[in-house]
């Protein structure tokens, strides 16, 4: 037998059911943060925060390279067990070899038990205080919430509250202000006839929630207690009910817009993903204006049956597009809640989210940091994220990816805003026209804005203005919005290397390009280009318009607007250094494979 893994816990590995020493702490630190993430990618840079915070040695990368290739002789394997790959380290293993594995695999099994049993305390105690670390074992133990309430209100329902009681205390203790838990707890004392203590359970929550966060608890509990105050809640011998929902569902969504064209295909994916898919996170993603928020928006107008508890929606940017504060977007959400630290609004976001049905659409969301404390921790609610970038850390998440309209689309919605007649009198016109706005419902919006306004100017006419770059993003602006400006704002919070491509990338002749053109226009090798370019892909800065089978026979694109900004930047830049040493250093694959030795 091989050996097993644990951190479901303290840290531990067992060889034939004896303890193996693990060395010093660092190495542990490396191992802890290895197995909380099994199975996936830990970087270079993860692992060196995680070891000396803002003050590395020099050696950094040597040391843990010396870390690395001890534990691979203390759990055997070798590079099949800890392998290195894309600048870090993935620890692989099984179900059978890693608690937590396992436990994930009982609890989708539906033995609920089992996985429980699995447990040992909190998980990699001794090590939560590394960042790495600990928002993984954070994730670990809401998961165990979850499946702990699950397994209660099975026990429950089968008249086992005796059981329940004997465990549901200390993980209570452990986790005071968790609506769902405590509902769970006076369920249980109500089923053998200890009502008293199940009103002095939810006193002592509503105090805890009043001193903590300001907060009172939900009206679902509040009813339940209610009901037991008047002695109408469940007879001692049989399982409780659960209490009534809420009668109003919250309802905070933006206007649907009456002027929606097209997408029925992929709002309908959406849609079923998240009623009859079986998944509560979806993420859409695509390019500057292509109607991301829009289709969320749509399909939430339309799930209200399937989210009696209330839809809701939180933009993640304020007006001037800098990042919101988590208190901020709590309070917005919860307008009677005031917390005063990110770690406050996290729990009283999640407290409001259980044992509730919810849809919430994050708008606009840059980095998987910025949704995280917005994902329901448990209970049945639902997430729609709408992002340029795809979110790639964001676990079991649906993806929908929302590319410009068809040609018919946007010739159909500019009919819509300006007049169906007027398309209809000089269709080869408005075709230009929206081509030349990139097929995006933004860039057709904005054109329609002005065309109502140059009422008097043919069709033929302003498609001949639209013909340039610089023209071109002169004349996509209406009122505060402009393309020029959300195009600069999104090129802007690229990483330098990307940043610095993009009007390098103007400089093409052709906005469809091989990875050879965009190797020689860097000034890079085509290893270093190939970086660049997934990173701007990731951004959906440029596109793939078709797959391949061999990858430098690709094609990339710039699309047409992004292609225009990228032509201005060329136009007003400075002739460009080689820009080969800011692409790369201890980014490119070459730096990686020259350093790793181990």
């Amino acid at each position: 037998m091989g050996p097993r893994f644990g951190i479901l816990g303290s840290l531990r590995v067992l060889e034939n059911d004896h303890p193996v020493d693990l060395g010093s702490r660092k190495q542990q630190i490396v191992l802890a943060a290895l197995l909380c993430h099994a199975n996936s990618l830990v970087s270079f840079d993860s692992l060196v925060e995680a070891l000396w915070d803002d003050a590395p040695p020099r050696t950094a990368r040597k040391n843990i390279q010396v870390y690395v290739s001890a534990l691979r002789r203390l759990v055997g394997g070798g590079a099949g067990r800890i392998s290195f790959r894309n600048g870090g380290y993935v620890f692989h293993a099984t179900p059978a070899e890693l608690d937590s594995l396992g436990f994930e695999q009982q609890a989708r099994a539906g033995a609920l038990a089992d996985a429980l049993g699995l447990w040992h305390g909190p998980v990699l105690d001794g090590f939560r205080g590394v960042p790495l670390i600990e928002a993984a074992a954070h994730r670990l133990e809401q998961r165990f919430l979850a499946v702990f309430e699950d397994w209660a209100e099975r026990e429950i329902a089968a008249g086992g509250g005796a059981k329940v009681i004997e465990h549901v205390g200390e993980v209570a203790r452990r986790h005071p202000l968790r609506e769902r838990l405590r509902m769970t707890q006076m369920t249980a004392l109500c089923q053998v006839g200890r009502r008293s203590e199940a009103l002095a359970v939810y006193d002592e929550l509503r105090q805890s929630l009043a001193r903590e966060l300001g907060l009172s608890p939900s009206p679902a509990l509040a009813g339940f207690y209610q009901s037991l105050l008047r002695e109408q809640g469940p007879a001692a011998s049989s399982p409780a009910e659960p209490p009534a929902r809420r009668t109003v569902p919250l309802s905070l969504l933006p206007w649907d817009l009456p002027t929606f064209t097209g997408r029925a295909a992929v709002t309908r994916q959406l849609a079923d993903a998240l009623t009859s898919g079986g998944n509560r996170l979806a993420v859409v993603t695509g390019p500057l204006g292509a109607g991301k928020t829009a289709i969320a928006v749509r399909v939430a107008h339309r799930l209200g049956d399937h989210f009696p508890d209330g839809r809701v929606f939180v933009r993640l940017r304020g007006e001037d597009g800098s990042p919101r504060p988590l208190e901020d977007v709590v309070s917005r959400l919860l307008p009677t809640a005031s917390p005063g630290s990110p770690s406050e609004a996290r729990r009283a976001w999640q407290l409001w989210l259980a044992g509730r049905r919810a849809l919430v659409i994050v708008d606009d969301a840059r980095r998987e940091s910025e949704v995280r404390p917005l994902l329901p921790e448990s209970g049945d609610s639902a997430v729609i994220v709408t992002a340029r970038s795809r979110l790639a850390g964001l676990d079991a998440a649906y993806r929908l990816w929302i590319s410009s309209f068809a040609m018919h689309e946007a010739v159909g919605l500019l009919g819509r805003l300006i007049g169906t007649e007027r398309v209809t009198a000089d269709r080869p016109s408005a075709e230009l026209i929206v081509a030349a706005a990139g097929w995006l419902p933004l860039g057709v919006r904005l054109v329609a804005e002005r065309l109502a306004l140059l009422h008097h100017v043919p069709l033929r006419e302003y498609a001949a203005r639209m013909a340039g770059t610089r023209a071109l993003l002169d004349e996509l602006t209406a009122g505060d919005v402009a393309i020029r400006a959300r195009l600069a704002e999104a090129i802007g919070e690229l990483p330098e290397p990307a940043h610095r491509a993009v009007p390098r990338l103007g400089m093409l002749p052709e906005p469809v390009f091989t990875l050879q053109q965009a190797a020689a226009v860097l000034g890079a090798d085509e290893a270093t280009a190939v970086r660049v370019l997934e990173s701007l892909l990731e951004a959906s800065i440029i596109t793939v318009p078709r797959v391949e089978r061999i990858a430098h026979t690709v094609r990339y694109e710039i699309p047409v607007l992004p292609y225009a900004y990228a032509r201005e930047m060329a136009a007003r830049s400075t002739p460009l250094t080689d820009i080969e040493p800011a692409l790369g250093q201890s980014h490119t694959a070459r730096s990686y494979a020259s350093t790793e030795m181990a």
